[in-house]
C-alpha cells in the first residue's frame, strides 16, 4: 500500500496563528512535534494536515457505520470547522497547501478553508504524469473539477478503490487526535482496518465493510423484529378474540416517511442554530456601531473645545479674522489697524474687554488627543465592517437554509398527502379501543413481525454468505502476517508497558476481532486497562498496522495529539522510548505536545537527537493569554530543556 508522505504545509492569513500572516512548516525523517501551551491550536494543526489531505475534519462523536457513509455525513462539519479559527475578514485569502508523495509521485494541493470538496491549485509530477492546474476561489465548479481530477490521481498512485477508503485510513488509523478514538475497541472500525492493511483488494475491502454493516443492520432488525412478535404473541393470548383484517406495514413507505421527517427535523434545528448566530451576529454589529457612535461624540467634543471661546484668544474665529482679514466680525468694519490688538495679545490680555487671559487649553495636547481618538476611530470602523460582514454572510446562509427547510416542509406534505390513505389506515389501527379490535391488530402485528424477522435473517445470511471467503482470506493473510506484524506490535507496546502482550484474531459472529491479552488474560473491553494504557496499547497497534501496511520499503507516518496528560511519572519516559523506537524502524512521527516539565518530549529528544526530531515552539505562532504571558518564563525553561536533551546534555 503506498499511503501520502506530507513534506511541507503552508498556512496563509490563517487568523488562529496571528504572529504570522504566513505559517510554513518543513517534515524530515524522524520526528516533528509541535509544543505549545493550552489553547494555541495545537490540535487545529493537526485538523489542518488532514483537511488540506482529504477535505475533511474528523467530528469528535460522529460513528462510523459505512466508509462512504462516514465522508458524506462529515462534509457539513468540515466546511465549518474553521469557522471562527478564520476570522471573517481572512475568510477568502485563507488557505492551506500541502505537499507530499505517494511512492515516485509528488502532490502540490491547496484548498480555502470553506469548500471541503473543492481545490485552488494541484501540481502533480511522476512517472507518466504531469498536472500544474488552478481554479479561480469564486468558480465553485472548477475548484470542485479540480478535486474531482485529486481524487482520480491519489486513487490511482496508493491503490485504494475509493476516496473515502483514504480519509478513513488517514482519520482514523493515521491519527490519534483529541477525539481519543480507540481502534483496538471499536469492532467494526478495527474491522474496516483490518480488510484494507492485510491485503485484501482494496474493492473486495469496500465490498466487505457495506457488507458487514447490511448484515448487522439485518441481524438488528430480525432481533427487533421477533421481540415484537413475541410482545405481540404474548399480548395477544391474554385477549378473547381474533383479528379479521390486520394491517400490514408497509417498509418503503414507512422508511421513506422517516427519512422526510428526520430531514425537516434536521434542517429545522440548522435554522434555529443559524438563527442564534444571526441574532449574535446583529447583537455584535449594534454594540460596534454603538462604540463607534461614542467615540464620534468624544471626538466631536474634543474639537469644539479646542475652539471654544474659553481656548486662547488667538483661536476666536472674530480674533483670528481681525488679525488674518483686517476685518471687525462685530460691527463689519474693514481695513482695520490691528496694531493695538496685538499689543494686547503680546501682553497676554483679551483685546476686547482688556482682562489678563491665562493659557487655559493645552494645544498642543488636545491635537494628541484627537490624533489618538482618530485612529480609535477608524479601527472601530474597521470593527463595524468586519462584523456587519459576518451578519451578511449569515443572514445569505440563514435565508438558504430556510428555502431548504421550506422545500423539505413542502415534499413532506407532498408524501403524506400522496399516502394519506395508508398514514389515516395506521393511525386508524392506533386509535381502536376495545379487546376485539386490540386483538385483532396485535395478532397483525405478530404475524407481520414474524414475517419480516424471517425476511431480514433470509437476507442476513445472503450477505454472510458473500463475506465467508472474504473473512476467510483476511484470516489465511493475517496468519502468514502475524510473523512479522505481531513482534511488531509487541515491540512497541513492551516498550512502554514492560509487560508481555500478545495479540489473536479472532473470528466472531460479526466478523473478526483483534483481541489482546496481557500477562495472558484477554482485556476484550476498554475498561479493562487504565486510561494511559488504553491510549498508547491503541499507538502501539495503529504504529503496527501502519508500518506493515507500507512494507518494508515503505515509511509509515503517525499523527499524535500526545495523551501525556494521562501519564504519570514512571510512564511518561517509557511513552517516549516506544515513540523513539517508532522512528528508529526508519518511520516518521507528527506528534503534538504541552511545554511543561513532561520526560515523554524529553525522552524522544535524547533518544532522537537532532538528526531525527525537529521541535516547533508554537508559542511564536499565537498571542498568548496573560495567564500565559506570565508564565514565558516557565516556557522557555521547558524549551531550553528539549533543546539540551536534543544535544545530548539533557540530565537523566
Amino acid at each position: 500500500m503506498r499511503l501520502p508522505l506530507i513534506k511541507k504545509v503552508n498556512l496563509s492569513h490563517f487568523s488562529l496563528y496571528r504572529n504570522k500572516t504566513e505559517n510554513t512548516v518543513q517534515f524530515g525523517d524522524g520526528v516533528f512535534c509541535l509544543v505549545g501551551a493550552n489553547g494555541l491550536g495545537k490540535s487545529t494543526f493537526l485538523s489542518v494536515i488532514n483537511y488540506a489531505l482529504t477535505g475533511i475534519v474528523a467530528a469528535p462523536d460522529q460513528k462510523i457505520l459505512s466508509i462512504a457513509e462516514y465522508y458524506r455525513n462529515s462534509l457539513p462539519y468540515s466546511g465549518e470547522y474553521f469557522t471562527g479559527r478564520v476570522h471573517q475578514r481572512d475568510r477568502d485569502s485563507a488557505e492551506v497547501t500541502l505537499e507530499f508523495s505517494v511512492g515516485e509521485h509528488q502532490y502540490k494541493v491547496t484548498r480555502g478553508f470553506f469548500a471541503p470538496q473543492a481545490l485552488r491549485r494541484l501540481t502533480v509530477s511522476g512517472p507518466d504524469v504531469s498536472v500544474e492546474k488552478h481554479a479561480n476561489p469564486e468558480d465553485a465548479d472548477a475548484g470542485a473539477e479540480l478535486h474531482d481530477l485529486y481524487r482520480s490521481l491519489i486513487l490511482q498512485h496508493t491503490g485504494l478503490a475509493r476516496f473515502e477508503q483514504l480519509v478513513f485510513l488517514q482519520l482514523f488509523l493515521l491519527t490519534f487526535d483529541e477525539r481519543r478514538h480507540l481502534l483496538f475497541w471499536d469492532t467494526e472500525v478495527a474491522r474496516f482496518a483490518l480488510y484494507l492493511v492485510f491485503g485484501l483488494d482494496p474493492a473486495q475491502a469496500d465490498q466487505a465493510g457495506e457488507w458487514q454493516r447490511k448484515a448487522d443492520k439485518l441481524e438488528s432488525q430480525a432481533r427487533n423484529a421477533q421481540y415484537a412478535a413475541t410482545t405481540a404473541r404474548e399480548r395477544r393470548a391474554e385477549l378473547l378474540a381474533r383479528a379479521d383484517s390486520p394491517f400490514e406495514v408497509n417498509e418503503n413507505l414507512e422508511e421513506r416517511l422517516q427519512f422526510l421527517q428526520q430531514r425537516k427535523d434536521d434542517l429545522e434545528t440548522r435554522v434555529d442554530e443559524k438563527g442564534a448566530q444571526e441574532k449574535d451576529a446583529k447583537l455584535a454589529v449594534s454594540t460596534a456601531v454603538a462604540n463607534h457612535h461614542s467615540l464620534s461624540v468624544e471626538y466631536s467634543r474634543l474639537f469644539g473645545e479646542r475652539l471654544s471661546p474659553h481656548a486662547r484668544p488667538t483661536q476666536h474665529p472674530l480674533i483670528a479674522r481681525l488679525l488674518h482679514e483686517n476685518e471687525c466680525g462685530v460691527c463689519g468694519a474693514k481695513e482695520v489697524d490691528v496694531s493695538s490688538v496685538r499689543t494686547q495679545l503680546e501682553c497676554g490680555d483679551c483685546p476686547l474687554c482688556r482682562t489678563a487671559v491665562s493659557e487655559a487649553a493645552n494645544e498642543d495636547q488636545t491635537f494628541v488627543d484627537l490624533e489618538a481618538l482618530d485612529e480609535r476611530l477608524r479601527k472601530a470602523g474597521e470593527l463595524v465592517q468586519e462584523r456587519q460582514d459576518t451578519l451578511d454572510r449569515i443572514t445569505r446562509e440563514l435565508a438558504a437554509l430556510r428555502v431548504e427547510y421550506l422545500s423539505a416542509s413542502e415534499e413532506l406534505a407532498q408524501f403524506e398527502e400522496a399516502n394519506s390513505s395508508y398514514i389515516s389506515r395506521k393511525d386508524e389501527i392506533k386509535a381502536q379501543s376495545g379487546i376485539i379490535a386490540l386483538a385483532q391488530e396485535l395478532e397483525a402485528q405478530q404475524n407481520d413481525a414474524a414475517r419480516r424477522r424471517d425476511d431480514f435473517r433470509h437476507r442476513r445470511d445472503e450477505y454472510k454468505a458473500l463475506l465467508e471467503p472474504l473473512q476467510r482470506e483476511l484470516a489465511e493473510k493475517y496468519a502468514i502476517a502475524e510473523r512479522d506484524f505481531v513482534p511488531k506490535f509487541q515491540s512497541l507496546a513492551h516498550a512502554f508497558l514492560g509487560l508481555d502482550l500478545s495479540l489473536v484474531l479472532e473470528q466472531r459472529a460479526r466478523g473478526p476481532q483483534l483481541v489482546v491479552s496481557i500477562d495472558g488474560h484477554e482485556r476484550r473491553e476498554s475498561n479493562q486497562l487504565s486510561e494511559s494504557q488504553r491510549y498508547f496499547i491503541d499507538i502501539a497497534l495503529r504504529m503496527a498496522l501502519a508500518e506493515f501496511m507500507v512494507g518494508e520499503e515503505g515509511t509509515a507516518c503517525l499523527f499524535v495529539d500526545t495523551p501525556e496528560g494521562s501519564l504519570d511519572i514512571a510512564y511518561e519516559r517509557r511513552a517516549g522510548e516506544m515513540f523513539g523506537e517508532f522512528v528508529d524502524r526508519g518511520n516518521r512521527l507528527v506528534m503534538t505536545a504541552n511545554l511543561n516539565s513532561s520526560r515523554l518530549v524529553l525522552e524522544l529528544a535524547r533518544t532522537c537527537r537532532r538528526r531525527l526530531m525537529h521541535v516547533e515552539r508554537m508559542t511564536n505562532w499565537a498571542v498568548l493569554s496573560e495567564v500565559q504571558a506570565d508564565a514565558e518564563d516557565l516556557f522557555d525553561e521547558s524549551y531550553r530543556a528539549i533543546q539540551d536533551s536534543l544535544d545530548g546534555d539533557g540530565l537523566w
